[in-house]
């Protein structure tokens, strides 16, 4: 569980936090923005899912099993990083998605829709959160790793 539990929240992070994709977003003028927003959008759409619903129960798992071995720390980190991941993805459905299905119905070859930069702003404000969120779940995990193995040094050999 625990491999998987940092496997998965690596994928997460990477995919999302680090936003290795944020170029294909970064064009200034209408037709290259949504174009690179609907591209993304069609990968994200198939990818993010299994990846945020993996990494949620992954952690919780991994908090759970720490938590059976009394290891309070380290359960503590994975359930922090779980919570985190849940408000990502409720993030996600709250502010992004509903923005994506906005966006695939929009075409670049059409003029833009007069509020066209304030949903890119605002869809950048839910990307940042989830961004956040992530990165706050990946510290909460090495957190809890690093307290269990701190905490385990100092526990008096039996």
């Amino acid at each position: 569980m625990e491999a998987a539990h940092v496997t998965t929240l690596a994928a997460v992070v990477g995919v999302v936090a680090l936003d290795p994709f944020s170029r294909m977003r970064s064009a200034t003028d209408f037709p290259g923005w949504l174009t690179g927003q609907q591209r993304l959008d069609r990968v994200m759409s198939r990818a993010a899912p299994p990846l945020f619903l993996s990494a949620t129960a992954t952690a919780a798992g991994a908090a759970l099993v720490a938590l059976g071995r009394h290891d309070v720390p380290l359960a503590t980190g994975r359930a922090l990083a779980a919570a985190c991941v849940a408000a990502a993805v409720a993030v996600t459905l709250v502010v992004n998605e509903p923005m994506n299905t906005r966006l695939r119905a929009w075409d670049p070859d059409d003029a833009p829709p007069a509020d066209w930069r304030a949903v890119r702003e605002q869809w950048d404000r839910g990307h940042r959160r989830r961004r956040a969120l992530l990165a706050a779940a990946a510290v909460a995990s090495g957190w809890g790793t690093v307290r269990s193995r701190t905490d385990s040094r100092s526990l008096p050999h039996r």
